[in-house]
């Protein structure tokens, strides 16, 4: 549901509700959620009183068998309401019975009286705007049920005290008419408020899923929480990570022919393939780069064994690109480089461990996550060299002497390479 729609606006008049439905459910299953205990606490206090009051009825009036009978059946009904009833059905129902029960305790009591004997009545006409406090605040009834209340209950009892003498017709307008009209407008205003500050709260509420998922969207979920929980600072810090890069083999052949359309449908495509492994085996996604992926895998988030991570990730890579070749073969999109002598579409992986340092690095009014660090360059590096070696995935000695035995057996050792920046030569090893 849309909470950004003025939807608070439209609440009738008469009944003090909203005018859609689905919004008056929602404010009614929040409301329910707040008042559940309380009402059950309400009912058994409120029985052990009223148990009270008919044992006084029935000793002024006698034991009349049409008082004893409604009320063995109204007890009878209060059992099964409070005990017997599902969770939902009180929710549901709990309204309508309370007015219910309350008008017929309240008016079998004041005819039971009126038509035997009106002098016996222990209540007195001073009296009614405690008896209208209560059905306006103390039970938890919705505008419209606390009026019905309020008016099939005071109008009878109005009847009994007006017969009795203890209030004359006089008196009517300060005991009856003006506290009614104030108690029930502040009623209504009252209900008003708090459907309003209802939407308001879910309107927070949506506005910050909405940055949540915005945010995840942009810096994975691991990244947000850290922004969310840090106020939006992540001082650079060492970590100890495993960095990988990702790069399609002859890209710039395959959407050479393509519209810019179909060519950022083919990447998100491609992309959304491999996040999904990625996101497997707990890797973050530090950034695009046309149509390179760099990951870290122990960063933001530390995780154990994060080189074998990244090793498993890079092969589940590849798998699911075999997976995707297959898929555009079907569709025929594979025609764009098939056609220009590329028979599938490679991905090419670099994989180096070490020390990083990784937060945000920009100005202050930019700033951007990554990471930075000799092993982020080896990665870099190690992932060209595929191309010279004819090789998927390329892994440093680093990463190499943290295998197990089933992922040692599917390496191959390729050469010692000299990279830039390093006295002694890198052992690459392939998979």
């Amino acid at each position: 549901m849309d909470y950004n729609k003025n939807l608070f606006l439209r609440i009738s008049k008469l009944t003090c509700k909203f005018e859609d439905k689905n919004l008056e459910q929602e404010y009614q299953d929040f409301r329910w959620d707040k008042i559940r205990n309380y009402v059950r606490n309400l009912m058994i206090i409120s029985e052990i009183f009223n148990m009270l009051i008919r044992a006084d009825d029935i000793r002024l009036l006698g034991p009349n068998p049409w008082y004893i009978g409604y009320h063995v059946l109204g007890f009878i009904a209060w059992l099964l309401f409070l005990f017997y009833l599902s969770d939902n059905l009180k929710k549901k129902w709990h309204q309508v019975y309370f007015t219910i029960w309350i008008i017929g305790f309240m008016n079998m009591g004041s005819f039971s009286y009126y038509l035997i004997d009106p002098l016996a009545f222990p209540v007195k006409g001073g009296v009614l705007p405690i008896i209208m406090i209560l059905w306006f605040y103390v039970w938890p009834y919705f505008f419209l049920n606390s009026m019905i209340v309020t008016i099939s209950t005071t109008i009878p009892f109005c009847m009994l005290v007006l017969e009795q003498g203890s209030m004359t017709s006089d008196q009517i307008p300060y005991l009856y008419l003006i506290p009614f009209i104030f108690l029930s407008t502040v009623k209504w205003s009252k209900e008003k408020g708090d459907r309003i500050d209802f939407v308001k709260t879910k309107k927070l509420e949506a506005n910050h899923k909405l940055m949540n998922n915005t945010l995840q969207r942009y810096f994975g979920q691991t990244l947000t929480e850290k922004i969310l929980k840090d106020d939006g600072v992540l001082a650079g810090e060492n970590s100890r990570a495993t960095i990988s890069f990702t790069d399609i083999s002859s890209y710039s052949t395959i959407i050479e022919h393509m519209s810019p359309e179909t060519a950022v449908k083919f990447l998100n495509e491609y992309f959304t393939g491999m996040h999904d492994i990625i996101e497997k085996y707990n890797g973050y996604i530090v950034s695009y780069i046309g149509d390179s992926v760099m990951v870290a895998y122990g960063a933001p988030k530390k995780v154990e064994d994060h080189e074998l991570l990244a090793v498993k990730s890079a092969i589940g890579m590849r798998d699911k690109l075999k997976e995707m070749n297959d898929n555009w073969d079907k569709t025929e999109f594979s025609r764009y480089w098939k056609n220009n002598g590329i028979d599938e579409i490679k991905a090419r992986t670099g994989i180096h461990t070490g020390s990083v340092i990784a937060g945000n690095i920009g100005s202050e009014r930019m700033l951007q996550y990554s990471t930075i660090g000799d092993v982020v360059n080896v990665a870099a590096r190690l992932e060209q060299v595929n191309k010279e070696l004819d090789s998927s995935i390329l892994i440093s000695q680093e990463i190499y002497t943290t295998l197990t035995k089933d992922l040692h057996s599917l390496c191959d050792f390729k050469k010692e390479i000299n990279l830039k920046g390093r006295d002694t030569l890198t052992k690459v090893y392939s998979l």
